[in-house]
């Protein structure tokens, strides 16, 4: 049976799959295996995203309720899995297409506010944070690889507490708000202005982005714990699952980061 000192992937992950109980003749896990799944819900996700910008821009009221309705759904998606890890292998799609629905829209909305003060990112904000992805993606591997980061247990707690501390206040932040209680660096539109609240809203753009990141670290232990293990094939889907979540969520705040940096650098 697998033991990880990774709580994210621990005993109960693999009981709620219910892979082990044929072994004995299932084809057992691979990275090759990972990689491709998660190649697949990459595929899905970017193609989701270039729909949801080609809807957005066509139609920008559709922006809000359609990214409503992206965050129940995968939300929703997340938790089934979380709580029966063999639902990976279909709702794993469902979460990917909204995913990158909702990315495609909020990815509009960077370009369109930039573009309403006269600013343009260069081959646009979807390619930019693309590269920016792609970067983050091969400097944690290089560093797992290097073994300079490995996802400990003390590791891996740190970044879910600090996970943790972050979804808390991002709630408290939106709960004020609608109260009238305006928080300045949580605003975009900021960015144009400079002054500290500009600053504030990079540093912990950046802050995110970096947190985001080191959850790549998990998932890269994750996954080579799973195929140590002998794990039955099946499972590559929840690892997979693993993965595009957070390179969803570093595509996200590599796309914060690009546009405050394009809206602060556009006053020079």
């Amino acid at each position: 049976m697998l033991k990880s000192s990774n709580p994210a992937f621990g005993d109960e992950t693999i009981r709620n799959g219910d892979w082990w109980s044929d072994t004995a003749t299932a084809e057992v896990a691979s990275i090759s295996g990972i990689v491709n799944k998660t190649g697949l819900f990459a595929f899905v996700l970017a193609m989701a995203g270039a729909g949801g910008y080609a809807t957005i821009s066509a139609n920008p009221w559709l922006l809000w309720p359609m990214t409503l309705v992206s965050m129940v759904v995968t939300f929703g998606a997340f938790f089934l899995i979380r709580g029966s890890a063999r639902m990976a292998r279909n709702i794993g799609f469902v979460y990917a297409a909204f995913q990158g629905f909702m990315l495609g829209g909020i990815a509009v909305m960077f370009d369109n506010l930039l573009a309403s003060q006269g600013v343009a990112v260069a081959g646009g904000i979807v390619f930019q944070a693309f590269l920016l992805t792609a970067g983050v993606l091969i400097a944690m591997l290089a560093l797992y690889k290097a073994r300079i980061l490995t996802g400990g247990p003390i590791f891996t707690k740190v970044v879910m507490v600090a996970t943790v501390g972050v979804m808390v206040a991002i709630l408290l932040s939106f709960v004020v708000s609608l109260f009238g209680v305006a928080v300045p660096f949580m605003n975009p539109m900021n960015a144009f202005g400079g002054g500290n609240s500009a600053w504030i809203g990079l540093g912990i753009s950046v802050g995110l982005l970096l947190l985001a990141s080191l959850w790549l670290i998990i998932d890269f232990r994750r996954a080579e714990e799973l195929v140590a293990s002998g794990a039955p094939k099946e499972s590559e889907w929840y690892v997979a699952f693993g993965l595009i979540v957070t390179i969803a969520w570093v595509y996200l705040e590599a796309m914060r980061v690009i546009f405050y940096i394009t809206a602060m650098t556009s006053r020079d």
